[in-house]
């Protein structure tokens, strides 16, 4: 069995993996329950299912007694509530809902309404089957005004871009710093990533849910200042998907000017992207069989009528069908290693993973098999079991957490260093206290680093309560100053080629490194990465 079929039949951790998120930063008081954490930290507790879509059943909230904020906007006046000095307008729509004719063309303007629209409760997120989902968040300072020009962070979820949903993300302690956070969707699976020969013979794109992304960021650049952001002082983050957008974005010429800076979470730059050709002749293939062919206007009018279910999204992680980020000329143009080595990435960048990211692949449930495809495998050994002590599975996410995300991610940092623009790079390995103990491979798993990013969990002390604190303050110091070294504690520094430095949130806490795991990189950077 080849590796890609190994990845393929792994593929369905990947809604295992998405449960790990769950809605880890749901805001306290408002009837949602506590935030929880990511695989690895402590118990999770009343978390929806999912990265935000299928969220679970909770009481009906109270919203009369609580205190209320308007703010104007473009398309009219919000009133959003206030918890815990934090004003929150939820569910606000940024563009139309991308359905029936809208289905498959770029998001079109939001409608303006009359009167007041209470911004209460987030819209509905995109994941299958609901289409009317392209709604964003905002919480900001409750004291904040126009003209105040706070920074702005907006954050792009994961999600294997078939699930997820801005709203299960709190962004308080952000804005307890002073800054304006914005949580978005975007389409997913075959509504957001998909290419027919009817949809290309119209001129669509292939990347729809990119396409969402960007309009919620002009939709930022418009509006942001009414609840005292400064548009020109926006920095993009994201996780896994979220992050490979955020990649994508960052080099995209339509995105230009929407941002200042932009953090990868786990953002697999060295992925290829989908393959037009593939995807158009696998979606044909679909459509014949729900009884629509060609690539006339009349086709393209039916596949639009058809239900989504009729092209199922594929998980497999080297499928190029899947429903994946896919070159098209239009929208993107080449992958993100390519986009940083022709000097496309013109903001300030921070990049990293996590210790355990291969996590996402489960390649432990593939042995022996696994370590058989890999390329030298003897070599391999060598260099990262050399004292022959890890256990195969420990080997298999080792070597495939360096291949595809710590390899990587170093790439990016001495391709953007070369160009003369900055760029930090990280290195996440914090384990809770029981997980450290606990039997089975060992490291940060993938989307571990979430729950501390936004310091949401309000159970964390200790030591789970110190990294997410030290991270928070980094991110915000990164937003606010485009220099996450300004947020005190060990001193991070831009990236530097000969001293391959960065920051390593450990289990000791933080601490500078040098070339760190240089023979392990510098193995894997020779490696087919396809």
């Amino acid at each position: 069995m080849s590796v890609k079929r190994i990845l393929l039949v792994a593929a369905t951790a990947v809604s295992i993996i998405s449960l790990s998120t769950a809605a880890m930063s749901q805001p306290p008081a408002s009837g949602r329950g506590g935030a929880g954490a990511a695989a690895g930290a402590p118990a999770r507790g009343g978390a929806p299912a999912g990265r935000g879509g299928g969220r679970a059943a909770a009481p009906p909230v109270d919203y009369t007694t609580m205190a209320k904020q308007n703010v104007k906007i473009s398309t009219g006046e919000l009133r959003g509530v206030i918890i815990d000095e934090v004003a929150r307008f939820q569910g606000i729509p940024y563009a139309a809902p991308p359905v029936v004719d809208l289905r498959w063309k770029p998001p079109a303007p939001a409608a303006k309404w009359t009167g007041v629209r209470d911004a209460f409760e987030p819209g509905g997120g995109c994941a299958a089957p609901n289409e009317d989902c392209l709604y964003l968040n905002v919480q900001k300072p409750e004291g904040a005004k126009p003209g105040d020009k706070l920074p702005v962070m907006v954050y792009i979820h994961g999600g294997s871009f078939t699930s997820g949903q801005g709203s299960a993300y709190d962004g308080t302690r952000f804005v307890k710093q002073g800054i304006v956070v914005v949580t978005i969707n975007y389409r997913l699976g075959r509504a957001g990533w998909f290419s027919h020969p009817a949809l290309t013979k119209e001129g669509q794109p292939a990347n729809f849910g990119l396409l969402d992304q960007i309009a919620s960021l002009k939709w930022v650049q418009s509006n942001i200042g009414a609840f005292g952001g400064d548009p020109a002082k926006v920095t993009i983050f994201g996780e896994s998907a979220g992050a490979v957008s955020v990649l994508y974005l960052v080099i995209s010429p339509e995105a230009r000017g929407l941002f200042r800076g932009a953090i990868s979470q786990s953002g697999f730059p060295r992925n290829v992207p989908g393959n037009r050709a593939a995807i158009d002749a696998y979606s044909a293939r679909a459509a014949s069989a729900a009884g629509v062919t060609g690539d006339t206007a009349a086709a393209a009018a039916a596949l639009r009528r058809l239900p989504l279910t009729a092209f199922p999204a594929s998980q497999g992680y080297f499928d190029n069908t899947r429903a994946y980020p896919t070159v098209d000329g239009k929208s993107i143009r080449y992958g993100i290693t390519e986009g940083f080595e022709k000097g496309d990435a013109k903001v300030a960048v921070m990049i990293g993973g996590n210790s355990n990211d291969a996590s996402l692949y489960n390649m432990q449930n593939s042995l022996p098999a696994a370590l058989n495809e890999v390329p030298n495998r003897a070599r391999m050994a060598q260099v990262f079991n050399p004292a022959n002590r890890l256990s195969d599975a420990q080997l298999i996410n080792d070597y495939w957490t360096v291949l595809r995300m710590t390899e990587p991610n170093r790439n990016v940092a001495r391709l953007q260093t070369r160009q003369g623009k900055p760029i930090w790079l990280y290195y996440f390995s914090y384990e809770a206290p029981a997980a450290r103990i606990a039997a089975g491979v060992r490291g940060a798993r993938h989307a571990a680093d979430i729950p501390y990013v936004f310091n949401s969990n309000r159970g964390y002390a200790g030591e789970d309560l110190a990294t997410a604190q030290t991270m928070n303050a980094y991110w915000a110091s990164f937003a606010k100053y485009l220099n996450p070294g300004a947020a005190g504690g060990p001193q991070w520094d831009k990236y530097n080629v000969a001293n391959d430095n960065l920051l390593e949130f450990s289990n000791s806490g933080p601490r500078v490194t040098t070339k760190m795991q240089d023979a392990l990189l510098n193995f894997t950077e020779s490696q087919p990465h396809t």
